[in-house]
């Protein structure tokens, strides 16, 4: 989604567009799944390759959520819009 403009005829920008995505497959697909496997091993009892994937579901969802947080903090648009919100992650490394 980054360098590139909202075009005519476009609803959303390619920023917005991804993140609308990302949330809609977190809260319908990634979060139902872990709560699944809980109650899965809430109920039968799990080994060690149960509690490993759930680790795997709940990580993979949460780094979901930290590329959402990290594509609006370093859009340029973003920090010059409102600089005092954006811009917890530093232009130059």
């Amino acid at each position: 989604a980054k360098g590139k403009k909202q075009e005519a005829g476009e609803t959303f920008d390619p920023l917005a567009e991804m993140t609308f995505m990302k949330a809609i497959e977190m809260f319908a697909e990634s979060i139902p799944g872990v709560i699944i496997q809980l109650m899965a091993i809430a109920t039968v009892g799990g080994d060690v390759a149960a509690w490993v994937s759930i680790m795997v579901s709940a990580l993979t969802t949460g780094y979901g959520g930290a590329v959402i947080s990290y594509d609006w903090d370093t859009d340029p648009e973003k920090r010059e819009q409102t600089p005092d919100f954006f811009g917890y992650v530093p232009s130059n490394p």
